[in-house]
């Protein structure tokens, strides 16, 4: 992944508020930005885990993709290096159109993608909003 400090990141996933261990934000996430509500074009997959679920954006051309519910950050104050390495080798940090951003429209802003194959056990979040999927379903989101 670069190692260019974004300006701007949108969290889709267990880096979203209140989704880290013990329902507080993740330590690392410490000088990131409030988040505003936005959104991203791709397909949505809850992975399974021993030590809960995270789900994997995947962009998808827009006539075949869903809209995908998450947060955009300013990230001029976190430690990228950190989040980059929590994310791992399955996701890449890339920029990606994002609605929402304090109402102004589209905007870009820096996304961990999946890059890897889908494990067995994946499932689709047809909603597109993982903190939604975890409610209707009751599972936990990952806990490191």
């Amino acid at each position: 992944m670069s190692s260019e400090q974004p300006a701007t990141l949108f969290f889709y996933g267990v880096l979203q508020d209140g989704l880290g261990p013990g329902g507080q934000d993740w330590p690392f996430l410490k000088g990131l930005g409030l988040g505003a509500k936005a959104s991203v074009h791709g397909s949505l997959f809850a992975i399974p885990d021993e030590n809960g679920w995270y789900p994997a954006l995947i962009p998808t051309q827009a006539r075949l993709s869903s809209v995908v519910q998450g947060t955009i950050h300013d990230a001029s104050g976190v430690d990228i290096a950190a989040i980059d390495a929590f994310e791992g080798p399955n996701y890449t940090r890339q920029p990606m159109p994002v609605d929402g951003w304090d109402g102004y429209g589209e905007t870009h802003a820096d996304t961990y993608v999946w890059t890897a194959e889908l494990p067995e056990g994946a499932e689709v979040i047809v909603s597109g909003d993982f903190k939604l999927w975890l409610e209707t379903t009751g599972r936990k989101p990952f806990s490191g």
